[in-house]
């Protein structure tokens, strides 16, 4: 049942394919052919099933019944809604959705993959409702089951069944993102077996917290923890807001931060805690416990290892957001290609049909697939385990985290502007999605600082192995990179090493003169830090799509290979100023790396955009989650 559900999507949206207008490809003379095979020769364009088949990579039998029960009309768009209205609806869809035991949070540890497929998928319904569910299965739900014990399962099985709705507290007004400076104590008395949480000043109340403001009765609160007088640094504790009558419990106090430019489903609150007492077991304690005389004992003894430890599940949240970001893109682009394909504009050629469309849609199409491939490496990389996988892990979840969200705050306003107006009606789907989904670049990290991180990682890494001299350039030029897939590969991995080695030997140089001089240079590089970050995902990401294009089934493989090409040369373009100003690339390559990336857009929008039109197809988004109506019907006939 499931694969026929698969190919009967498929079909609907290979059917725009058949209908697609047959126009010649009016290239202008002074544009240059890309010098490869696959840009000589027309591509064929792969089968949508076969290609949506080689995407989803697991439990695509669990995947293919949530979005069956997604049909629900319950489910179904409703953009009038005031505030509270979204609220209550969207607690009312996570209710549903929770009741059908899609899958467990004790899926979090025992089978990842499934934990992560069936939070996905609400993302393609409603941002709000894949919000509401992460932070109560994922960020508080996960929290629990990573870092607590068996004495906390009761506290999970009640929320599998939404009995005790949770929320996530640790960012706080006045720290963001330095969770490691929060305010928020907690101190351990023995004479009641019990930790005293406070909230000091109104700074360390936390803040934009999910479900805090109505819905939440628990919350896995970070605070750090004095026990005999000593500090031990940031630990996690599962507190009680309300009662099941949804009363605050003693010494509880929430405010609610009301309207937000988007994803007003989600009830963000502020929470301020006032000696309120949390028994001795409700200290998440896998590693760290306080007995009942006050003996504070853990396997890890270093406080900084520790607070790496306590904010791990932080990892699951991000590759969420960054799987929510690439899945809104398959939405716009899909979307706006097959509108584009359909609308004519000054006579009868279609919009698609012109170069300045086809360069906003057509790169974002190929940056999708390149994300998504490298969101399937990522996971299995953190199903292997052990210390280098987490050091892996937590580099390019970062990286990905930041790249996709950003990628999808481009994309996004790209597919809005290539539909004019009517991209900008809330039942096309993609203004909504720009709305709720804005928050994704600053939440589970914000990106600048995950940048930062990524960065910060490679730096150290070369420093230890001494790499702190730039690397030669590659032996490569505007040939190797307008025509291998090794070429592009070597550009932008060499950007990477060179950005890493140079900066790590300017700190070194620096961390000579001691600490604050060392402190001093890294913040006046950050611009180039941030750069780090982007070079490191792009060499990742290109190398992921590069290996699955040579490795992909035969039917796939053309279309595969145009659209590494298109994605490499893309970031090539991206990265400009670095192989210009060291000058591995010339003026005249990089004219020819922007006329090879127009001549394979060409290419994807020839035929009324028929090899676009299928690579979109295999997604096969079903068409109650793509919505827009100018996608799925005629365009002519939308009445709002």
């Amino acid at each position: 049942m499931a694969q026929s559900a698969r190919l009967s999507r498929c079909a609907v949206l290979q059917g725009h394919l058949a209908a697609a207008r047959e126009h010649e490809d009016d290239r202008g003379d002074g544009l240059q052919r890309c010098a490869t095979s696959a840009a000589a020769a027309a591509v064929p364009a792969p089968p949508a099933a076969e290609m949506n088949e080689y995407l989803t990579r697991d439990n695509k039998e669990l995947r293919e019944a949530i979005f069956e029960f997604l049909k629900d009309p319950l489910y179904a768009p409703n953009y009038k809604l005031s505030m509270d209205g979204f609220r209550e609806l969207t607690s009312r869809r996570v209710a549903k959705f929770v009741a059908q035991r899609f899958f467990s949070v004790f899926d979090y540890t025992r089978d990842p993959l499934k934990f992560q497929a069936a939070l996905e998928c609400l993302s393609f319904c409603d941002y709000s409702l894949a919000i509401k569910s992460g932070v109560h299965f994922t960020l508080c739900g996960g929290t629990i089951a990573k870092l607590g014990t068996e004495k906390h399962h009761d506290i999970l099985r009640k929320m599998d069944t939404l009995e005790l709705p949770g929320c996530f507290g640790m960012t706080e007004l006045g720290w963001g993102s330095n969770v490691m400076g929060i305010r928020t104590t907690a101190t351990y008395d023995p004479t009641t077996q019990e930790f005293i949480l406070n909230t000091p000043t109104n700074e360390a109340s936390k803040f934009w917290i999910g479900g805090a403001a109505q819905t939440a009765k628990i919350s896995a609160i970070f605070a750090q923890l004095t026990v005999d007088g000593k500090w031990e640094g940031p630990h996690v504790f599962v507190v009680r807001l309300r009662d099941d009558a949804g009363n605050f419990m003693p010494g509880v106090r929430c405010g609610d931060n009301g309207p937000k430019q988007g994803l007003l489903g989600v009830d963000n609150g502020q929470i301020w805690l006032n000696n309120v007492r949390v028994p001795r077991d409700g200290l998440l304690d896998r590693f760290a416990q306080v007995d009942a005389a006050g003996a504070y004992r853990s396997p890890i003894p270093n406080v900084a290892q520790r607070f790496g430890t306590m904010v791990g599940g932080l990892t699951t949240g991000r590759m969420l957001i960054a799987q929510g970001a690439i899945d809104a893109c398959k939405i716009g682009v899909t979307i706006a290609i097959i509108y584009s394909s359909k609308r004519p504009q000054f006579g009868a050629r279609p919009i698609l049909d012109y170069l300045t469309h086809q360069r906003r849609l057509f790169p974002a199409l190929a940056a999708t697939y390149a994300y998504h491939l490298s969101m399937q490496r990522l996971k299995k990389v953190t199903l292997k385990g052990g210390a280098e996988a987490a050091k892996t892990v937590h580099i390019v979840s970062s990286g990905l985290k930041a790249g996709a969200t950003w990628s999808r705050v481009r994309i996004l306003q790209d597919c809005r502007e290539c539909c004019g107006g009517m991209g900008f009606l809330s039942a096309n789907r993609i203004g909504p999605m720009l709305n709720d989904m804005n928050v994704d670049t600053t939440f589970e990290g914000d990106n600048t600082v995950l940048m930062q991180q990524v960065a910060k990682a490679l730096i150290d890494q070369a420093a230890k192995a001494g790499m702190t001299a730039p690397p030669p350039p590659p032996a490569t030029g505007a040939a190797a990179a307008l025509g291998s897939a090794e070429g592009l590969g070597a550009l932008l991995d060499w950007r990477e090493r060179m950005l890493t080695a140079g900066l790590a030997g300017e700190l070194a140089a620096a961390g000579r003169g001691g600490a604050d001089a060392a402190n001093a240079a890294f913040d006046d590089a950050l611009d180039r830090v941030v750069l780090l970050g982007w070079a490191k995902t792009d060499s990742w990401s290109y190398a992921t799509l590069a290996f699955e294009a040579a490795r992909t089934p035969a039917a796939l493989r053309p279309a595969l290979s145009l659209l590494c090409q298109l994605y490499g040369l893309s970031r090539v373009e991206a990265g400009a100023e670095c192989y210009l100003s060291t000058g591995v690339l010339s003026g005249d390559d990089m004219k020819q790396v922007h006329a090879c990336v127009n001549q394979l857009c060409r290419q994807l929008g020839a035929d009324g955009g028929r090899l676009a039109l299928a690579l979109c197809a295999g997604f096969a988004i079903p068409p109650h989650l793509l919505q827009a109506p100018i996608a799925l019907t005629d365009w002519r006939t939308f009445q709002g």
